[in-house]
């Protein structure tokens, strides 16, 4: 009989068995189960799978369980949290970030400001020797100058070490505490090569933080403890035979090169090698294996007078090699024990928890006695033939030195190390707190920004609600009615509550505008409030609500006082307003001469009377006197004029209202803006600037509004009709490595922008072109292309001759992107800058994001004209024998010619520096891989790129032909990448023999690109199927056609991907900090 389970034990569930084994009633020597004396006999066996997890409830409490705090994980920043820990526990490292002065940084509430990173460390370590609760570490990421995406990045934990130890020793330099950091982490080693055979030597010594010790040798042997990959790491090395050693003054000589530790610091990192690049797999890979690492080190043999260290702590990663979890075992205080610390959670654990349990290896489950024959069990053989391997184990070890262990873990008064910082720290913790109850309190409570009148009238242009001024910030219950504000406002302002009316700005769908609406006396606060975020003017992490105070006609916008000689008794009620007898109208003034718009105020009428009663009573010409006086707008006789008005019905439309007719019968609402001018007699005349381009006049605001909208900063690029061609962001450079960091210099000398990865690629260029030069110009989305293209001309200096040159505009360089270009006489020759913006797919027609042009200027249109004449123009662009571009040209040959007229004129266009001798041949690439090589006769028309527009783009490659031998096979290689499986860059054609190895056309392969060895090291041939849905990865030895038909690739990384999740995934986004 067997039985097997598997248990989580607890305090609740501290016993486990069964209660069925064999019935009572068959335990008799006949049956065989009782033995001589009536003896049981039970083989039982059992594995701990999880050393000392637990299940813990919400009511558990690190501090109080344990005296210890946690860490938050903001995402994947377990990693950064296991190493706080095992640095925060370090006494002496703690004490060193104390004793670090930091500049006094006033608060000014702005969060979004990035905290110094010394000072953030120091929260952080205060908050974990006094908080009750997990700490937050986002300020100490704002100080690394993280954002979201590194939060959810997970990176090495000895890494960030480094990066973190680097920064705080630079911190310290010119400080009491500076070489801090150094005596507590640097050890020192020696790179000696000694000859064997002459009295020669070479040494050179360094210093370390950490030791990296191999978890696998070179050599493919597993290492079994931390002994041997310390003997493995001091291991000697014999040069001699072509690797001899180059002994200064004695040649070539056999030598023993390796590397001798001199000293270890007090306090030794150790990092386990576990992820390892597996040539096989061409892959990262994670080592598994078991290694032993002891709670007590002697190092003695290895460095004089290193005697003996305690393990202090014991960093694991719980995972594979992409994704995975880091905690971290400690032992803070050697009379305490070991816990474990698992971002939140601290709970005390065994020594077999923190050390036997994360050697690694395979489990061992158990297993069934009789599933195993005696032979297997006599053999040994019992235990299960395949077991799988743990995925957590340990990757980061710190070891303390024996005497000096007391002293490192000897916790600091922070009070004593440093006041100034430990009332700093009291203080970031009372506004924490502050701010938290103001968070609780927005809850509750909502800002009112109180605007007047008179903040409205110093307004000028079209509406912004983000500009309006406001005076003063209220703040008043989300449940409180409407009218305890009013009469509030009415003791503070001195004015009677029913000459007060209230107005919030607010955002209406249909149409969509954000204007003043009126609130009414009765309602609750929070009726006004947005419910959702779809609001654009309100802001849901600081929400406030702007309300305009309105009084009754009487009151001086200035001074709220009543500025009437008759008593304030007859003014207005506006208590009983409602928006279906009256409406409040916001009024602007524009001046024609000046081109201004002004704000004259609030204007409240009824719904019934006509729109001209704002001009009749006089109250414009009252309110536009001062902006007369102070020459802010043109004086005007306003006794004798006609008047125009529109409503500024958005920021991109003018509506013309009609002055005579009711509020009710335009269609006006409360908080409407209607936009005064007087009257013009003069006719829309469009003129052309110098013969180039129109000049549209200003004779109405919706003129100024219809030029303010169509009005552009258009980014030209011109472009070398010789530039090279650039597919996927892949120049044919010769280059196989990324194009690095390039930042081009404006022109005059302040800095400039860095160079996309594209730019940087033609940088590289063996092909002699001119740069592309760029400028921003001014335009107007109603110009046609003919002034679009004649404005080009101008700004670049260039001469328009008709029908002897052209400018090709296109979205995009033309040498980049398949697309054609923009003025193709398929295109209407009315057709607007405007028009061609809405073809782009990445700017939506209401941005007012930059528009890009880029040209080319050629002696011909594009599209039919030259091929009406019995002619195709082609760009052929030459390449050498190491697949570079080294030239272009565009040439014109016959419609009805073929390949060997192309052939012809090439040989005419070539130089004697690009190194192409002999007879040439044609042929034409798709998407990175090879479409056809043409023979001479075959037609023109046949090309696949005839009749295409970008002949930039669609083009034809010449390059030296190879003459065939007996036997020999030209095939095509291209490029693969290794994650995305998609071909790249240009292929190319070799001569290989029936059965030659792969080996062989490999090195050929690097020899004609000319690939540095330590790039090509990881670029591997394969052989795909015609259909690609087969893919050997080859051998050395293996033949090269052992398929039928096969295709060969070189499957390596894509150097520069034009896809910018490629180029920034978050997997491959390099460790920095910032700071």
């Amino acid at each position: 009989v067997t039985k097997n389970d598997t248990w989580s034990f607890s305090r609740d569930g501290i016993d486990r068995g069964w209660h069925e084994m064999v019935r009572t009633a068959e335990l008799t020597q006949d049956t065989g189960w009782l033995g001589p004396q009536n003896t049981l006999y039970f083989r039982a066996s059992c594995y701990v799978r999880s050393a000392d997890q637990l299940n813990l409830t919400n009511e558990y409490n690190c501090k109080k369980e344990t005296g210890y705090t946690g860490l938050k994980n903001h995402g994947a920043t377990c990693y950064m949290n296991g190493l706080l820990q095992s640095l925060f526990h370090l006494g002496d490292f703690r004490r060193i970030v104390y004793a670090i002065e930091g500049e006094e940084d006033q608060d000014d509430g702005d969060e979004t400001k990035s905290p110094q990173l010394i000072q953030a460390l120091q929260n952080v370590f205060y908050k974990l020797q006094t908080s009750d609760q997990a700490v937050n570490c986002r300020e100490l990421m704002k100080s690394f100058g993280w954002d979201t995406t590194d939060a959810f990045t997970q990176h090495d934990a000895q890494e960030l070490n480094r990066i973190l130890c680097d920064r705080v020793e630079e911190r310290m330099k010119g400080t009491p505490s500076d070489g801090s950091i150094k005596r507590l982490f640097e050890g020192e080693m020696e790179n000696y090569i000694e000859c064997i055979d002459v009295d020669y030597s070479s040494r050179r010594n360094e210093t370390f933080y950490d030791v990296q010790l191999n978890i696998k040798s070179e050599r493919g042997q597993e290492m079994q403890n931390i002994y041997e990959s310390l003997h493995d790491f001091t291991s000697e090395e014999t040069l001699e035979g072509d690797n001899a050693y180059e002994a200064e003054g004695h040649g070539k000589q056999r030598a023993k090169k390796g590397i001798r530790f001199l000293r270890f610091p007090p306090l030794l990192n150790l990092q386990l090698k576990r992820f390892h690049f597996d040539l096989e797999k061409m892959d990262m890979v994670k080592l598994n294996s078991r290694f032993e690492f002891p709670r007590k080190l002697d190092l003695s043999p290895f460095a004089p007078d290193a005697g003996k260290y305690d393990l202090f702590a014991v960093v694991v990663h719980n995972g594979d090699v992409n994704s995975g979890h880091y905690y971290a075992h400690i032992q803070p205080d050697p009379d305490r024990g070991w816990f474990k610390f698992d971002d939140e959670t601290v709970t005390p654990c065994s020594e077999y928890a923190a050390i036997e349990d994360n050697y690694g290896g395979s489990d061992l489950p158990v297993w069934n006695y009789f599933d195993r024959s005696p032979t297997e069990l006599r053999n040994g053989h019992a235990q299960p033939r395949s077991t799988p391997s743990r995925s957590h184990n340990a990757y980061m070890l710190m070891y303390i030195r024996e005497d000096a262990r007391s002293e490192i873990l000897r916790q600091p008064d922070p009070k004593e190390v440093n006041p100034r910082m430990v009332d700093r720290c009291d203080r970031d913790v009372r506004l924490a707190e502050q701010r938290r109850r103001e968070k609780v309190e927005q809850q509750t409570k909502i800002k009112i920004k109180l605007v007047h009148e008179r903040h409205l009238t110093t307004m000028t242009g079209f509406w912004d609600h983000g500009l309006i001024p406001f005076e003063k910030v209220y703040k008043m219950g989300r449940e409180q009615l409407l009218r305890d504000f009013v009469e509030e406002l009415s003791v503070e302002y001195d004015v009677d509550m029913s000459h007060i009316a209230l107005f919030v700005l607010q955002y209406r769908t249909s149409p969509r505008q954000i204007r003043f609406g009126h609130m009414q006396p009765n309602s609750l606060f929070k009726n006004h409030i947005p419910q959702y975020g779809g609001a654009p003017h309100f802001d849901l992490s600081d929400p406030s609500l702007t309300v305009l105070m309105v009084l009754s006609r009487g009151y001086s916008i200035q001074t709220l006082r009543w500025d009437r000689e008759e008593s304030p008794s007859m003014a207005d009620n506006l208590s009983q307003w409602s928006d279906d007898r009256a409406v409040m109208l916001v009024i602007k003034y524009f001046c024609v001469e000046t081109k201004r718009i002004v704000t004259l105020g609030c204007y409240y009428l009824a719904n019934s009377e006509l729109l001209i009663r704002i001009v009749e009573t006089g109250w414009i010409r009252e309110r536009l006197q001062p902006y007369m006086d102070e020459e802010k707008v043109a004086l005007v006789d306003l006794a004798d004029c006609t008047w125009d008005c529109y409503e500024e019905f958005s920021e991109r439309e003018m509506q013309a209202r009609k002055v005579k007719r009711g509020v009710k019968s335009e269609q006006l609402y409360s908080g409407d803006i209607l936009i005064w001018q007087v009257a013009q007699s003069a006719a829309r005349e469009v003129q052309l600037d110098d013969g180039i381009a129109p000049v549209y006049p200003i004779h109405t605001v919706a003129d100024l509004c219809a030029n303010q909208v169509n009005s552009v900063d258009v980014t030209v690029l011109l472009h070398d009709s010789k530039q090279p061609l650039c597919v996927d962001g892949m120049v044919a450079t010769g280059h196989w490595g990324p194009p690095g960091r390039v930042v081009r210099i404006n022109e005059d000398g302040d800095g400039g922008r860095e160079l996309s990865p594209e730019e940087a690629a033609l940088r590289l260029s063996p092909a002699d072109f001119a740069r592309a030069k760029e400028m921003e110009i001014k335009m107007d989305f109603r110009w046609n292309v003919q002034h679009v293209s004649r404005t080009i001309y101008s700004k670049f200096g260039l001469t328009e001759k008709p029908k002897e040159n052209a400018l090709w505009l296109f979205h995009a360089p033309p040498s980049c992107t398949a697309e054609e270009a923009l003025n193709t006489p398929s295109m209407r020759e009315q057709t607007t800058l405007k028009e061609l913006q809405r073809q782009l797919s990445y700017l939506s027609t209401t941005s007012k994001r930059q528009l890009t042009l880029h040209v080319v200027e050629l002696t011909f249109q594009p599209g039919g004209t030259i091929l009406d004449k019995g002619l195709c123009p082609l760009c052929i662009r030459f390449f050498d024998d190491r697949v570079r571009e080294v030239g272009s040209e565009v040439i014109f040959v016959p419609n009805d010619g073929n390949v060997q007229d192309v052939l012809t004129e090439a040989q005419r266009h070539l130089k004697p520096e690009w190194g192409i001798t002999g007879s040439l041949r044609a042929l034409e690439c798709a998407d990175s891989r090879l479409h056809k090589v043409y023979r001479p006769d075959h037609p023109v028309r046949g090309l696949a790129c005839f009749c295409r527009a970008n002949i930039f783009f669609h083009c034809v490659r010449i390059e030296a032909d190879q003459e065939l031998t007996p036997g020999q096979r030209l095939i095509e290689i291209f490029h693969c990448d290794r994650s995305s499986q998609q071909a790249f860059a240009q292929p190319f054609l070799l001569l290989v023999a029936p059965g030659e190895k792969s080996g062989s056309i490999k090195q050929r392969c690097k020899a004609k690109l000319q690939v540095p060895d330590s790039e090509f090291k990881s670029w591997r041939l394969v052989r795909c199927s015609k259909s690609g849905s087969s893919r050997v990865h080859l051998k050395d030895e293996d033949p090269w056609d052992a398929d039928v038909d096969p295709r060969l690739c070189l499957e390596h990384v894509h150097p520069n991907p034009l896809n910018s999740l490629s180029r920034q995934s978050r997997h491959n986004k390099p460790l920095t900090i910032k700071a």
